[in-house]
Parts: C-alpha cells; sequence; structure tokens
C-alpha cells in the first residue's frame, strides 16, 4: 500500500482527483440497476417483518464537518424512550452483510460521499474528538474503506482511527479498486474477514 506514500501533502492528491470521482459515478452507474434490485427486495422485508419507517436518514459529518444527510435502511427495533434499541433478526442479516447501507449509492451520485474513504461518522462523535477526525473531515466520507475490511468491527470507528489515516496517506485508484473488490467478497462472506 505505497500509491500516496510519498506525499508531503496531509492526504493522497488521488482524493481530490478527477479520476477518483469518475470511478465513483462509473461504478455506481454500472451497479444501480443490481443495486435498485436489491434495495427494492430489502426494503419490501424490512416493511413486511419490522414494519415502517423502511428508511432512515442519518445526520453525519462529510467533507469539512458540514453535516449531510445519510440513508440506511433501518435494522433496529423501535424501542422507547431512553432505552438501548437493539437490531431485529432481519437487521443483524442486513448489518452482517453490509445491505443496509445500499442506499448509500445515491449519496455517492450527488458526491456528498465517494465509494471509498473515511467511514462518516456521527456529528457528536467528531465534537466529542476533534483531533482524532480532523484529517478524516478534509475528503469526501466513503461508503466502504480499509477500516470495513480489515479493521475489528467489535470497536467503535474513532477508536480505529488509524485505518482511515492509513488510507488518506496512500489512496489510489489501484487501492480503491482492490477495497471495492474485497467490499464485494465481505457482503457475501463477511465471516472470511472476522477476527
Amino acid at each position: 500500500m505505497t500509491c500516496g506514500a510519498n506525499s508531503t501533502r496531509a492526504h493522497s492528491a488521488y482524493l481530490e482527483s478527477a479520476a477518483k470521482r469518475a470511478l465513483d459515478l462509473a461504478v455506481s452507474i454500472a451497479l444501480l440497476p443490481l443495486a435498485a434490485t436489491l434495495m427494492l427486495a430489502v426494503g419490501s422485508a424490512v416493511l413486511i417483518f419490522d414494519g415502517r419507517p423502511v428508511l432512515l436518514m442519518q445526520s453525519r459529518a462529510g467533507r469539512g464537518g458540514r453535516i449531510f444527510r445519510m440513508p440506511k435502511f433501518r435494522t433496529l427495533r423501535k424501542n422507547g424512550p431512553g432505552s438501548d434499541p437493539e437490531p431485529t433478526r432481519l437487521g443483524r442479516f442486513l448489518r452482517r452483510h453490509r445491505l443496509d447501507e445500499l442506499p448509500q449509492i445515491f449519496s455517492v451520485l450527488s458526491g456528498a460521499m465517494s465509494l471509498v474513504g473515511p467511514r462518516p461518522e456521527l456529528p457528536e462523535v467528531v465534537a466529542a474528538h476533534p483531533e482524532k477526525h480532523s484529517a478524516r473531515l478534509s475528503v469526501k466520507p466513503g461508503a466502504t474503506g480499509l477500516w470495513q475490511i480489515r479493521g475489528d468491527r467489535r470497536k467503535m470507528i474513532h477508536q480505529e482511527v488509524g485505518y482511515d489515516l492509513l488510507y488518506l496517506k496512500n489512496a489510489c485508484l489501484s487501492l480503491d479498486l482492490r477495497l471495492l473488490f474485497l467490499t464485494g467478497l465481505f457482503m457475501a462472506r463477511p465471516g472470511a474477514f472476522r477476527r
């Protein structure tokens, strides 16, 4: 992983290049028919088994700390105030295979996110740990990334910021393609990547 390793910048110049945006658009548009079919199936399953709402629009900190709304399929039970929501049975399956994040393809198409990049974090987490997130907020957040593939998913992402920082310094087209390929394998066989 040495694509941008010689850069003196805080992050690889590739992250702000036309090539990265072209990759986002090309892959998202190519995957859109399959993604739309899967989203229809997942949305119907959530509606039938777990009821409304099917989609949630979560506030996340994007590039420059700007707040944007990120769509996800609902995976948690609708518990009362003050209770810790638990994933539904369907929700656990969707999370394990990352199918709950399929609607993020629209955030990529709109330009709010990239396919690969630092994971978008909750605004309150960024506010509580500003020093850990300053570099991550210098570029668009990603729908997938190095942490999602290699990190310990039992930990919160702000506890493993090093994966995002490593990606920022070494980002390049070939690394993005590799991470997208590994994400596809992860969605098909998530157990293969568990620690």
